[in-house]
């Protein structure tokens, strides 16, 4: 009761008011005395907020040293506050479909990912691919040199790349030298002719100069010694002054001139004259002085070339002599053609970090001619019966350095399974121990990785990886 009704209700006046006016009077008391406040348990103290779970706090996502019993606003940040469940909470029920998560993370890795099926050796989707540069065969070259000392008179050819058929003239030579055993010949003739054995050695040293049948036939009925004797081609093809193997394009697919740059110095790659259209012309000049076995230029033969090319190192491995490459030309409208790997070599060319693989390929028109690229695809061959060995994607196999893995599903799971690997293309792996190839392997292994740490591999019933 407010103290203005304790008032009314002691003052010695209400003792003598009539009971009848009494009561209205209190009622107008009480209403205009206490100005509205509550009365009753709830007035006893002030109002407070809902109270919070005693199990239950109030963090922030962005500074979790904040912590409150009640919802409200990061004094740092601003953001609101969001429920933390204390540790002396008990742990939320897992559902019956989700028993798998609480299995040890070495025990199964759990994912839904995609899969694939291990395929045969021959029904690998991958085909090899190397890049590839056509190059002179140096066993179809034959080298002109001078047999005997003397000056020049006379070039026939007079550039480079010439080209020259067999029989034809290609330069004229004067020697003092043959000269001289010319006129040993015509003396035996006219003085001795009935002296077999002198005149056929004399008519032999001219062979070994040089001289052909012909001109010794011409040199007996004239009886007059040549001061200019003619040197012939051997060969039908292309005159070139300097014969050097090309170098074959690198696996990085770099372009032909870069690659052939290094290893061809008078080739027409880099060859400043024949760039802008003209021919290159030869060192040797008429009037100038040549000796004795000296290399005038070479004569190359293109009815056949050289291909060339140069695989990675986990390429290199795939490839054998004997296999069959399906070679394409690029640039030009010539059919796909294929050939027999003749040789892997053995020794790393000038600035490749890998042996080169070689071909054979007829060239009777002349239409592959030397640094043209090309493309060879290796010709698949069905894998021998009973391998056991299986094709996965690249990145269906995890590489951990020592040991390779491949998660194979068991029910809701994946699990590690440790396998042997063989040769690598460049979207495929060859397994060779550890599946049977009737299981769904993860196509992303590496998804399913967390840390290499905690994977223990867990090898297959059905195939069990040899132990040395």
């Amino acid at each position: 009761m407010c103290a203005m009704t304790r008032n009314l209700s002691n003052s010695p006046r209400r003792r003598n008011w009539p009971v009848r006016l009494l009561a209205p009077l209190l009622v107008l008391a009480l209403l205009a005395g206490c100005h509205g406040q509550a009365h009753g348990p709830a007035s006893q103290a002030p109002a407070q907020p809902v109270a919070s779970s005693a199990a239950m706090q109030y963090t922030c996502p962005m500074h979790p040293q904040i912590v409150r019993e009640v919802p409200g606003q990061c004094p740092i940040c601003g953001m609101d506050l969001v429920p933390k469940v204390l540790n002396n909470n008990a742990a939320a029920a897992a559902p019956a479909d989700l028993n798998q998560v609480s299995q040890a993370p070495n025990a199964a890795v759990l994912a839904a990912v995609a899969t694939v099926r291990p395929t045969a050796e021959g029904a690998a989707a991958d085909t090899l691919t190397l890049p590839g540069v056509v190059d002179y065969d140096p066993r179809r070259s034959r080298a002109v040199a001078a047999r005997f000392g003397g000056r020049i008179e006379q070039l026939a050819v007079r550039f480079n790349y010439q080209p020259v058929r067999r029989g034809q003239k290609l330069l004229e030579l004067y020697s003092p030298e043959l000269v001289t055993a010319e006129q040993e010949l015509i003396f035996l003739l006219e003085n001795d002719a009935a002296n077999a054995p002198l005149v056929a050695g004399a008519r032999q040293k001219l062979r070994l100069l040089g001289l052909t049948n012909q001109q010794l036939a011409d040199l007996a009925r004239t009886r007059r010694p040549s001061y200019r004797v003619v040197i012939f081609s051997p060969y039908d093809g292309y005159v070139v002054e300097s014969l050097t193997t090309a170098a074959p394009v690198p696996a990085n697919g770099a372009a032909a001139t870069g690659a052939m740059s290094a290893g061809t110095p008078s080739g027409p790659a880099d060859n400043s004259a024949a760039t802008q259209g003209q021919p290159q012309a030869l060192s040797l000049t008429e009037g100038a002085y040549v000796s004795t076995g000296q290399t005038l230029f070479q004569v190359i033969n293109t009815d056949q070339v050289w291909g060339l090319f140069q695989p990675t190192p986990a390429e290199l491995g795939r490839l054998r002599p004997g296999q069959q490459l399906r070679v394409v030309a690029e640039g030009t409208s010539l059919p796909s053609r294929t050939a027999r790997l003749d040789l892997v070599e053995p020794e790393f060319r000038t600035g490749a970090s890998v042996a080169a693989v070689r071909v054979y390929l007829p060239n009777p028109q002349g239409r592959l001619r030397r640094g043209q690229r090309l493309t060879g695809q290796l010709v698949p061959t069905a894998a021998p019966a009973g391998t056991g060995s299986f094709w996965l994607p690249r990145t269906a196999v995890v590489d951990l350095g020592t040991r390779q893995v491949a998660f194979v599903r068991r029910g809701a799971t994946f699990v590690p399974v440790a396998v042997q690997v063989g040769q690598r293309t460049a979207s495929q792996v060859q397994v060779l121990r550890g599946l049977t190839g009737s299981e769904d392997v993860a196509a992303n292994g590496q998804y399913l990785i967390d840390s290499e740490g905690f994977i223990q591999t867990s090898a297959n019933a059905a195939n069990p990886p040899a132990h040395d």
